[in-house]
């Protein structure tokens, strides 16, 4: 519908722009490449479709079916289509979120009932009641949300595709039992922190030794050593190989310790060979 009347001297991406005259009237400036892509077929009167937007009258995503294109906008300019989806139901979407997958339905696919939660258990959460949509809650997107209850007693709020999809089990407690697990905690102590901790500085350590700093106020260094959750102070020292000796030292509390839990918790064939 735009016939090429003149050259407006401006230059878009090193395109010539060209003053165009519409059938319906309406005047419309647009590149050469914009008018060879076939990007720009009116000024904007009969399709609203405006930025390179594809037209997507009579195609399906999902249940919806796009109707026509709207004067609305979202998603950083993306055109809004209007559709009817297999429910009945119509609505407004973005061709953005079409595009990508993001929108399937009126959002009657990712509804849910109380009957088809309530009750039952995803992990260790139990569905307890229905919170509400993301909407109703303040937050982002359109997914439903469950109060649910930990089997530790805790409770929370919990996406719908959280649940179905295993990436909330628990209210944390999960988790920390995993964790701790992993380290092999016996009585308070870690026995892989103790196997590894003394190798492995921090990055802020100056000494070269675990359990040995630098004082600036007493201008000594300090020794000290954690075992079972406390601290001990192996005392300050003008010398850092004194600081580092007296750590050394410490460190045998360590040792027996370590050895006791080999004896104690693991069959001979397993234990550590020296």
């Amino acid at each position: 519908m735009l016939t090429v009347e003149a050259d407006t001297g401006l230059r878009k991406a090193r395109y010539t722009v060209w003053r165009c005259r519409c059938d319906c009237g309406g005047a419309i400036d647009v590149s050469t490449k914009e008018l060879k892509d076939g990007r720009y077929r009116d000024c904007g009167c009969t399709t609203h479709i405006r930025c390179g937007a594809n037209d997507l009258t009579g195609q399906r995503f999902g249940k919806l079916k796009i109707l026509y294109p709207t004067d609305k906008r979202m998603d950083r300019g993306s055109v809004v289509w209007h559709a009817v989806c297999d429910c009945g139901k119509e609505c407004d979407v973005s061709a953005r979120r079409l595009t990508a997958g993001k929108a399937r339905s009126c959002g009657c696919l990712s509804s849910a009932t109380p009957k088809d939660y309530i009750g039952k258990t995803f992990g260790r959460w139990t569905v307890v009641g229905y919170a509400g949509t993301a909407k109703d809650l303040g937050r982002p997107g359109t997914m439903n949300y469950w109060k649910c209850r930990c089997s530790c007693g805790n409770t929370g709020i919990v996406g719908q595709s959280e649940l179905k999809n295993g990436d909330s089990q628990s209210c944390g407690c999960l988790q920390k039992e995993r964790r701790l697990d992993s380290l092999k905690l016996v009585e308070g102590t870690s026995i892989v922190r103790l196997e590894t901790g003394r190798d492995k500085l921090l990055a802020s350590n100056t000494s070269g030794k675990t359990g040995v700093c630098f004082l600036t106020r007493n201008q000594k260094w300090a020794a000290y050593i954690t075992f079972q959750k406390r601290r001990y102070r192996l005392g300050l020292y003008k010398d850092k190989d004194e600081a580092i000796r007296a750590r050394t030292i410490a460190e045998e509390m360590h040792e027996d310790f370590i050895d006791w839990y080999y004896q104690e918790y693991l069959p001979a064939q397993e234990q550590p060979t020296k």
